[in-house]
Parts: C-alpha cells; structure tokens; sequence
C-alpha cells in the first residue's frame, strides 16, 4: 500500500470518528435543553381578544352614508366634534349645557357610575347644578314627603329624549365607538368592551322598581334619605330616575328601550 492510499484511509478514519463523536454531543445536549413549545391548553388572559356578548352592529350594514365624514380626531381632540355631532339632535336650551371638556370621558364615566351608590357631578357630561330635595311637611306625622315640584326640573330633558332621532344618536354613538372604548380602557377596565357595560347599565335602569306618590323621606344624618330600606338601597341611577317622577321615569325608560335596540 502506497504512502498515498495509507493518508486517503487515516483521513476516512478520523472523519467518521469525528463525525460519531459530534452526533453522541449533539444528542446529549439536546437531551439537557427547556422544552419551550407552547401550550395550548393554557392561555395568557392578557392576550386574549376581547370576545362581546353586544358587539355594536356594522356602521355600514347600519346604512350610515355620510360622504362628508371625517376620520376619528384623537380623543384628547374629540370634544368640538362630538359636540358639534350633536348640536343637531339636542335643543339648544340643553345643548348649551352639554360640557365643552373630555366629554367622551365623561360620558362614559357616568355611564359606569350609574349602578352604583355614588355618581360624581364633575365627571356628569351635561352640567345641570344640583338642587335639593323640594320637601313638603307629612302633616302631623314625622317624615317629609317628596314634592311633585321635583319633577318640573327634568321635563326639558325628557321632552328632548322623547323627541330625539335615535337612529341618528345611534350612528353618531356608532361612530365615536373606538373613542368610547378607548375611554373605557383609560377608565381602568382594559379587557372589557364598553359597549356590554353600557347595554348592562341600560338593562339595569329598565329595572328601576315603579314608586307611587307619596315618597317618604327623612334625615337621620342631616342628608335626605328615603324611609322605605329598598328604595334607599338602590344604586345612583334608580333613584335619579325616582327623583324624575313616574311619568318622566316611564318616557326615559321607553327611549333607552328603543335605543338599546339600535346598538346590540
């Protein structure tokens, strides 16, 4: 055997030794290594896509035609145009009320204070100066009565509900939606969708129990309270509505039934 032929096989030789070692390191590392596949049994509920039990309906499928329509303004730049979107709808008396800051914001807030037991005036979206209960004396019995005066100061407002297009508030509630979730996100609630909490509140509302006349008050901390507990114990926007009066609580409740219907 040529010196050549014995090179040719010592290289075969210490290829294939090389190549055997390479594999036996090979395996035993892959042997120590984190099995890092996914697992889709478990899901990270930050991640989750927000699933709605009232998706809003398709603007488009909605027969919204606009031409004229603008992009959506950053919502730090949304009060002019939302207000100018409903200077149309509301009358003037009221409108001049509707608040000229963050008034997405508000609207949402209050929305979401309205089952609760509080309901902060700075974040109302209309600016109506809170007034008194208007009592009347009980007669010899201990205890006032809640006047029927009370109810005069929210009849402009009903009156401009009853009369209001839904279909046109619809679309411009359609329209501002991704604002509206944004919103709702910046309020504290990043996985949920704004527009099941606000079919929620108004389903809440419809259930606000029916309270004849004469409703009992009195004042055992200096603060008006209702005598019966179940009234006493019902959330912010029930008793709104019982302060409206039973004719003003039956016509909001006729349009919230209506506009429900146009949104989910």
């Amino acid at each position: 055997m040529n010196n050549f032929l014995k090179y040719l096989l010592y290289l075969i030789f210490i290829f294939i030794v090389g190549f055997f070692y390479f594999q036996m390191k090979t395996e035993n590392q892959n042997n120590n290594l984190v099995d890092f596949t996914p697992d889709s049994s478990r899901n990270d509920s930050s991640q989750e896509e927000i699933v709605p039990r009232y998706p809003i309906p398709d603007i488009e499928k909605n027969n919204v035609e606009k031409s004229n329509l603008i992009s959506l303004p950053p919502i730090a730049e949304s009060d002019e145009y939302l207000r100018i979107e409903l200077s149309d709808l509301i009358a003037d008396e009221l409108f001049s009320l509707v608040t000229k800051s963050n008034l997405v914001e508000k609207i949402v807030a209050t929305i979401d204070n309205l089952p609760r037991a509080y309901l902060a005036e700075r974040m109302r979206p209309i600016n109506i100066e809170s007034e008194k209960f208007i009592v009347e004396a009980q007669g010899t019995l201990d205890g006032f009565i809640l006047s029927e005066k009370n109810y005069e100061r929210y009849n402009s407002l009903t009156d401009t509900l009853e009369v209001m297009d839904k279909n046109v508030l619809a679309e411009i509630y359609l329209r501002f939606y991704p604002l509206f979730q944004e919103a709702y996100q910046d309020l504290g609630y990043p996985d949920v969708y704004f527009n099941d909490r606000l079919i929620d509140v108004i389903d809440h509302l419809l259930d606000t129990p029916e309270v004849n006349d004469p409703i009992i008050l009195h004042t055992p901390n200096n603060l008006y309270e209702y005598v019966h507990p179940e009234i006493e114990s019902l959330s912010s926007g029930q008793k709104l509505l019982i302060r409206m009066g039973k004719r003003n609580t039956n016509r909001i409740k006729q349009f919230l039934i209506e506009f429900r219907a146009l949104i989910s």
